[in-house]
C-alpha cells in the first residue's frame, strides 16, 4: 500500500477493519450485561430466548435480531418477557429509522420523496 500523504488510505483501512469487526450485541434487560454474538449464530427474524451470561443475573430474556429491508443493517432488540405482536410490529431500524415491518419503497414503486409528507 502506498502512502498518499493525506491519510485517506489509512482512514479507509481503519473503516474497513471496523466494518470487519462489527459484532451484534444483546443487552440483558435485567442487569444491562452485554452479550456479543461473535459468530453470528443467533437466529434472525423471530423472537427467541437466551440466558444472561452474567453469573449474578442468569435470567432468561427475549431477543430479536431483525434485518432492515431498506438499509440491510441488523437491529437487535431485547425484552424481559415475550413482547406483544403490536410491539413487534412497531419496531424501527436502529440505523435508518425505517419501520421494520415495511418492504423497501423501491420494491413498491414508491420513492423516498413520496414517503416523506
Amino acid at each position: 500500500m502506498q502512502a498518499s500523504g493525506d491519510g485517506s488510505s489509512l482512514f479507509t483501512l481503519r473503516v474497513k477493519l471496523f466494518e470487519a469487526l462489527k459484532v451484534l450485541k444483546l443487552m440483558c434487560p435485567f442487569c444491562r450485561h452485554e452479550h456479543a454474538d461473535d459468530f453470528e449464530c443467533l437466529d434472525s427474524g423471530r423472537a427467541d430466548t437466551i440466558r444472561c451470561e452474567n453469573k449474578d443475573c442468569n435470567k432468561r430474556f427475549v431477543f430479536l435480531v431483525r434485518e432492515c429491508l431498506a438499509c440491510g443493517e441488523e437491529s437487535v432488540f431485547t425484552w424481559g418477557g415475550m413482547p406483544a405482536p403490536e410491539a413487534l410490529a412497531a419496531l424501527f431500524c436502529e440505523h435508518c429509522g425505517v419501520p421494520l415491518n415495511e418492504a423497501p419503497q423501491e420494491a413498491e414503486g414508491e420513492g423516498a420523496a413520496q414517503r416523506v409528507q
